[in-house]
Order: structure tokens, then sequence, then C-alpha cells
């Protein structure tokens, strides 16, 4: 009979209901436990400073290919190599130069959207620094349209020079006497038709947009951690149970022991 007393007692015999019944004796303790979460999470959410997106859109300078095709005068990707090893470089000294702060609370993000001639410059921080994004995206445009700048002249002085030889060459088939000399004539006189209108079409690049601050925030959302929050909740709370009864098994054996 004595050997039957403590049957269902000990954790060896405990059943699963009993388990669980013991857990729930534990509320308190699963109680604070979510509490405690849960004002984490609200302080995280509080302490989260919220940030936006700022982008700004470039268009490269193209010219129209004789198939009618934009072709720009560089690759975006021999752009943005441009950009992320020398002008942002350079335009973060400057900023920092200028403005006399430890560091810059934003990065500089550069893709080509894809079959595009565009670039999208983002940054992301908060709207307070939506001056300074402004400044810094407007250095990069600046010096992207400087380097463009150069290239254009380059290729409208060579294709200057190509129309004014096809010109000469055009004034000498019309005083030539040879028999071929109306096909030259016609060859050259399109030759510089083709010249002027790839002169006409060339886009010097410039930007479609700057610094514009993004309608919603960016990043992970106050929603989400929210929702993290309470699945973290309700995942500690049973173990913190489970804990403290643990340790109410030991300190009672240890009891017995003494």
């Amino acid at each position: 009979m004595d050997s039957q007393k403590g049957v269902g007692t000990t954790p060896e015999d405990m059943t699963l209901v009993g388990f669980v019944v013991l857990l729930l004796k534990q509320w308190k303790v699963m109680l604070a436990c979510v509490t405690c979460v849960m004002l984490l999470t609200l302080a995280a959410l509080w302490l989260k400073p919220v940030k936006y997106g700022f982008a700004t859109m470039y268009a490269v300078a193209s010219y129209e290919t004789l198939e009618g095709e934009r072709e720009g005068l560089e690759t975006p990707e021999e752009v943005i190599a441009k950009l992320e090893n020398v002008f942002i470089e350079q335009q973060r000294r400057q900023l920092l130069e200028d403005e006399s702060v430890e560091g810059i609370p934003f990065d500089i993000d550069v893709t080509n959207p894809r079959n595009t001639l565009l670039l999208r410059i983002m940054s992301e921080s908060q709207a307070v620094h939506q001056p300074m994004i402004e400044r810094f995206h407007e250095g990069i445009v600046t010096s992207i349209q400087q380097d463009q700048e150069q290239q254009v002249e380059r290729l409208t002085a060579g294709l200057n020079a190509q129309q004014e030889a096809y010109s000469q060459a055009l004034e000498a088939a019309q005083a030539s006497n040879s028999e071929n000399a109306r096909e030259l004539e016609a060859s050259f006189f399109e030759k510089m038709l083709q010249l002027e209108r790839r002169i006409e079409s060339i886009n010097p690049g410039d930007a479609t947009q700057l610094a514009v601050q993004s309608l919603e925030p960016v990043g992970i959302g106050s929603s989400f951690i929210l929702a993290f929050g309470v699945l973290v909740a309700l995942l500690l709370a049973p173990l913190a149970a489970v804990f403290s009864v643990f340790v109410k098994q030991v300190a009672a054996a240890y009891r017995r022991a003494q």
C-alpha cells in the first residue's frame, strides 16, 4: 500500500494531463514571461527609427542607332562602375568636409533596371536626413553629367567630322562627270542624312527625379516586429513554466535528500 501512495506524483510517473495541469499552475510565471517579452517588443517598436527610401533616376547619355534603337554611349554597368569606384567616394569626402560630420547616416545603392538605360540611385534613412541625401544625390548626378558631357562632345565632334568629309565627297561627286557620279551623290547624301539624324538623336543624359521620398517606410515593418514578439512570447512562456517546475522539483529533491 505504501508503495502506491506516490503513484502519479513523481516526475517518472507523471501523466501528460498531470504535466499540463502542473504547467497551468505556473500561470504567473508564464504571464510574467509574456509581459516581459511584449514590453521588450513595444520598446523595440518605440526605439526603432522609421526609415524611408530616397530614389534618384538618371537616364544615361544615348543615341539612336540606324535600326531605330536606343544605345548608350556607355553601358549602364560601365557608369555604375565609375560611380562605385570614383564618384560616390569623391562626393562622400566632400560632404564630410563641408558638413563637418563624423559619418554619413545612409548608404548608396546603384542599380540598373532591366532592359533600360536608367540608373536607380537609392538611399535609406530617416526623413530628417533628406536635405543631406538630396545634396549627396545631386553631387553624384553632377559628376555623371560632367563625365558624360565629355563623351557627348567627343561623339558629336566625330560625327560632325564624318559629316564634313561626306559633304566634301558629295561636292566632288557633283563636280565629277564620271558614270557613277550620280550613284555616289545619292550614297553620300544618304550618309549625311544618317549622321545628321544620329547627331540630333543624342540625349546627353539627365535626372528624371532627384531623391524622391518613398510613400511608405522601408525595412522591417512594425506589424512584423509585433507578430514576431507575440510568437516569441508564446514560445518562451511554456519554456519558462517548465523551467520553473524543474527548479521546484530540484529544490524539493534537495530538501528530501537532506
